[in-house]
């Protein structure tokens, strides 16, 4: 059964490869019968020698000139001539009667049409095409449209010539009737509108997005999706309308241009968004030479295409489509690489470089002559160009969403690491009440109640006065000591800077240590609740070395840049024998702060050599009220 549904899938597959060719002749879109209503073909190898040829039409059919057409599998591809048709007006109102002759494809080079009954021209429109000015056309459309009533023409024939040397010459005639080329035309331009809208609609969202977030993979697709939107409005000919009418020379550059340049925003982008830059450094500089080399080739090649001739052109057209699926393939075989070793979003990689290179090596096929042409193989490219903006697309996506679950797991492990810094920091200030009321009751209570004593059994003489005002101040010093070393009011009115660097120095002053203090960086940056932690990290460190290090010098750093916290600490006294046994009471108090603040703990020690201790972390400065 399966087999059964394969095999009528592939013949579906096969009927439609062969489905139509470079020549279609239709009346109001259906194909006419190319033998039975005698329409013939002929070559010429100049398109100016038109007027003798058609004067003459009939003289050179006497001579074998026009040959009958059969069916509408003729080669028109890499032709060094133009080619010629004559379709008898009779042979078209069979079908249906007609208003408009229309060629649907903007980009032959040169074109012109006569109405001619047996010897005289009857009607010569004229020439007009690709390589001449856009008001040459008979009517303003980005197709060639001619208006031909065919009732005042029967029992003639309209000749065409149209001339794409050395190129793919594709000639979708059709005969309309007013209604007819209305509502196709119609139906053309909201389809063109649509895509077009949403071309630029992506456009401008990642730009937006590279605005927000900075990052320049969102400037590389806007970059593949402007080449594309390009390539779109150049091949329906609506760049030569609208914007270079005069210009006919820029349609040979701006076409190919905008098809082979899409190639470097998609390197770049996967580039990017395999992170290729940090996990392979060297193959993404290979990637960039690898593009320098080929812009250069490109430029060189279009240069040298605009200084010759067609024939030098199409040898360019054709090594192009050959150099792009190579540098394809190299581009495919490196995502493969990159799938086999596990870089995130390979996979997406892989899938887009294998199926350009896909679509593109069918385009090269069909512009090569070596696969059927019909409306998959003739618009590969397109098809190609879908293909990469799908896959990129969901690239994206898939990324935006990775990185939001990603945001969201951060910030809920900040919000418990706030919480347990707000339960560090109330714990702390618990116990600093603790010792404030222990100080309080056991020195400056008892030796106030000693003063009262001593009041009591005091004479009041001049001397009495003196002792007791001298016990006055006495007391209100040892208060005063007392309040500098209150963290959390230290810290209140005077911030971590002053508040360290006041202690430092009464440090200095009170004993036989030398402690030099170094602040680097902004001293306004960190975040009250940080300043807490951070003090009693710097407490606990300078106690540590004014009881254990048996130290003469000691060197004290905080350094903040940007949302960093570095505190570095060294002494010149007896060490530790093992670094990594932390036994005190104070580093385990340490190494527990630092773990609540998610960062980087380090000592430096052994014995007889000094203590070495650094410690670093992020603030989290989006939660600053």
């Amino acid at each position: 059964m399966m087999r059964s549904k394969l095999m009528t899938l592939f013949l579906c597959f096969a009927f439609a490869i062969n489905l139509s060719a470079q020549l279609r002749i239709k009346s109001d879109g259906l194909e006419i019968n190319y033998a039975v209503d005698s329409i013939s073909y002929a070559f010429s190898v100049d398109p100016l020698l038109s007027t003798p040829i058609i004067k003459n039409f009939n003289q050179s059919n006497n001579k074998g000139f026009w040959q009958p057409l059969l069916n509408n599998k003729k080669n028109l591809n890499h032709l060094s001539t133009s080619v010629w048709f004559k379709i008898p007006v009779n042979s078209i109102l069979k079908y249906h009667s007609f208003k408009y002759l229309q060629i649907n494809n903007p980009h032959i080079n040169y074109i012109q049409c006569w109405i001619v009954n047996k010897d005289s021209i009857v009607k010569t429109f004229k020439q007009t095409g690709d390589n001449t000015n856009f008001n040459t056309r008979p009517i303003p459309n980005s197709a060639f449209v001619f208006d031909i009533n065919a009732a005042d023409y029967k029992n003639c024939f309209i000749i065409i010539m149209a001339d794409k040397r050395y190129s793919n010459l594709e000639m979708p005639i059709n005969y309309c009737s007013e209604n007819y080329y209305i509502s196709q035309t119609q139906s053309i331009n909201i389809v063109l509108g649509i895509i077009i809208g949403l071309g630029l609609f992506i456009i401008f969202l990642n730009i937006s997005l590279y605005l927000v977030i900075k990052q320049s993979l969102y400037i590389w697709y806007t970059l593949f999706q402007s080449m594309l939107l390009i390539y779109l409005c150049t091949d329906q000919g609506l760049l030569f309308k609208y914007l270079y009418p005069f210009h006919p020379e820029l349609n040979d550059l701006i076409r190919p241009a905008a098809f082979i340049l899409s190639i470097v925003p998609l390197i770049q982008f996967f580039n990017r968004i395999v992170e290729l830059p940090k996990h392979f450094p060297k193959l993404y500089l290979f990637n960039q030479w690898l593009t320098l080399g080929f812009l250069i080739v490109f430029v060189v090649s279009m240069a040298s295409s605009i200084a010759g001739s067609y024939k030098i052109q199409g040898y360019w057209l054709y090594a192009s489509r050959i150099l792009s699926p190579l540098l394809m393939l190299t581009l495919m075989f490196e995502s493969i690489y990159c799938y086999y070793k596990k870089l995130r979003y390979a996979n997406f990689s892989m899938i887009s470089f294998i199926g350009t290179n896909i679509f593109i090596s069918i385009y090269s096929l069909h512009q090569n002559d070596l696969v059927t042409d019909n409306f998959f193989t003739a618009k590969s490219n397109y098809w190609g160009f879908f293909w990469e903006t799908m896959v990129m697309a969901i690239a994206l996506a898939w990324r935006y969403n990775y990185y939001k679950n990603q945001s969201e797991l951060l910030y809920k492990k900040n919000q418990d690491q706030q919480e347990r810094i707000f339960k560090e920091i109330v714990d702390y200030q618990e116990k600093e009440m603790q010792r404030i009321s222990s100080l309080l009751h056991d020195s400056v209570g008892a030796n106030l109640g000693l003063l009262r004593l001593e009041t009591d059994n005091m004479l009041l003489t001049e001397d009495g006065r003196n002792r007791l005002a001298q016990n006055i101040t006495s007391l209100g010093n040892e208060v005063r000591k007392m309040s500098h070393s209150f963290s959390p009011i230290l810290l209140q009115d005077k911030g971590l800077f002053k508040a360290v660097e006041e202690w430092i120095t009464q440090i200095n002053l009170n004993s036989n240590i030398n402690i030099q203090f170094e602040w680097i960086g902004p001293k306004l940056q960190i975040l009250d609740q940080y300043e807490i932690i951070v003090y009693r990290i710097i407490q606990e460190i300078v106690q540590n070395i004014l009881k254990h290090s048996k130290s003469t010098n000691a060197f004290l750093q905080i350094m903040t840049a940007q949302n960093l916290i570095a505190i570095y600490a060294e002494d010149d006294g007896v060490g530790m024998s093992n670094k990594n046994e932390i036994t005190g009471v104070g580093l385990k108090s340490i190494k527990k702060m630092v773990e609540i603040l998610d960062g980087s703990f380090k000592i430096e020690t052994s014995e007889n050599n000094g203590f070495n201790i650094s410690i670093e972390f992020n603030q989290l400065l989006h939660e600053k009220n």
